[in-house]
């Protein structure tokens, strides 16, 4: 997809990228890749799974922000751990992160092996990664002295994963009312600019009925006969292809034994789209066949005075939203890939950190954070830590870029009224 980077643009990564401290941040980024990977390491043995984030990695990761100088740092109620930048004005105020929480459960065992220059651990990656580099961002800002116009806000955010509900980015907007811009730090790949946000909005669905023996108690109605007739409707559902909407019945649950009539079942249901609407929309006819399932299953075992009932449990939402991709936030992220010798490339929506701020009007790009992974959510998941730093430059010019630096540029961001 092709990108756009206007003249006013490009002139403030002209400026910044002319600037003496600035290319000496640039070098300490470069000079830090080894001391970078060896923290990625170490910190991925560092448990993170999910809802968890107390325990291990805000804590640690709350350490090393303070060790390495940021100021008025704080573990917030959701388990973020961040501090700030206070630059010559409050505003605008710039959120730098990457996510704590992997997909991986407390008892994932977490070894680093190494191979053929990759290195392999559950968690290496996504989004330690990020992290990494986002600590050799701040080593190099203090180190380089780079004072921002506005405030930068550093740190790590939980609940990105899975059921996780990006619950820890949503704090961070709620309690700070500011926020005029993120950029948001995901594993890998030095070329990304992520600018559109796929909604996606989740339940289970608990059936449960009075259960019974296979062959005396024939003629109850089953529960997962229930689930059963509810799946098959909603796999006929046809969604819109524009705007791309799509469902998944992920997990399904329940029984006791071949020969019983279960009195439980579960499955859980996942529906995503890059339309607000769409996804509502598409919620609401699922809900309705998931009924209509129910009803003739009872139905159809009419004659016992006994019924399967329905329980809807809303696990949660990601909010839809997208941007323009010559908007300013998007021309800053081509920018900063381009001035570090990698050509952007504007991939496709996601489901992101980056939701919650694009769905509010506040400009959001996913960036890579440099290197090269793979078998991503896997156990032998992998990463290739090859011209990683440069990763970490543009993170820094993008930061600068859209934050200001004192006395050599003024900031791209600007105070936002959200949605």
């Amino acid at each position: 997809m092709s990108y756009t980077i206007s003249p006013e643009i490009q002139a403030v990564f002209d400026k910044l990228l002319a600037n003496e401290k600035v290319k000496k941040a640039m070098a300490y980024l470069e000079a830090d890749h080894d001391n970078r990977i060896a923290e990625q390491k170490e910190m991925t043995l560092v448990p993170g799974t999910p809802f968890t984030e107390h325990l291990h990695r805000a804590p640690m990761y709350k350490a090393k922000l303070e060790k390495y100088g940021l100021k008025n740092c704080v573990i917030d109620s959701e388990s973020n751990a961040y501090g700030l930048i206070q630059g010559s004005t409050p505003r605008p105020k710039v959120v730098l992160e990457g996510h704590l929480d992997t997909v991986f459960s407390e008892d994932t065992k977490l070894e680093i092996t190494e191979k053929d220059g990759r290195i392999y651990c559950p968690g290496i990656a996504d989004d330690t990664a990020a992290l990494a580099v986002n600590l050799s961002i701040l080593r190099a800002i203090v180190d380089a002295g780079l004072k921002p116009v506005g405030t930068i806000l550093l740190g790590g955010t939980s609940g990105e994963e899975g059921e996780g509900n990006i619950r820890g980015i949503r704090t961070l907007l709620k309690e700070h009312q500011d926020i005029d811009a993120c950029l948001n730090m995901e594993a890998a790949l030095n070329n990304r600019v992520t600018y559109g946000a796929i909604g996606s909005t989740r339940f289970e669905f608990v059936f449960r009925g009075p259960g019974g023996h296979s062959w005396g108690a024939f003629g109850l109605p089953s529960p997962l006969h229930a689930m059963g007739r509810a799946i098959a409707k909603i796999s006929e559902v046809i969604t819109p292809e524009d705007p791309k909407t799509t469902y998944t019945v992920g997990v399904v649950s329940g029984g006791t034994s071949i020969n019983s009539i279960a009195n439980e079942g579960r499955m859980k249901l996942d529906i995503r789209s890059v339309s607000a609407e769409a996804l509502k929309e598409t919620a609401h006819k699922m809900l309705a066949l998931v009924n209509m399932a129910v009803a003739e299953e009872n139905l159809f075992r009419a004659k016992s005075s006994q019924v399967v009932t329905l329980e809807v449990v809303h696990l949660g939402d990601r909010p839809a939203g997208n941007q323009a991709k010559d908007s300013m936030i998007v021309q800053v992220g081509c920018a900063g890939t381009v001035a570090v010798g990698v050509e952007p490339h504007l991939t496709a929506p996601s489901s992101t950190n980056a939701n919650a701020p694009i769905s509010m009007g506040v400009p959001a790009v996913v960036i890579g954070a440099g290197g090269k992974t793979g078998n991503t959510h896997a156990l032998d998941e992998w990463y290739d830590p090859k011209d990683g730093w440069k990763g970490a430059q543009k993170g820094l010019l993008m930061l600068f870029a859209l934050v200001g630096l004192e006395g050599v540029t003024e900031p791209l961001a600007k105070a936002v009224t959200r949605k």
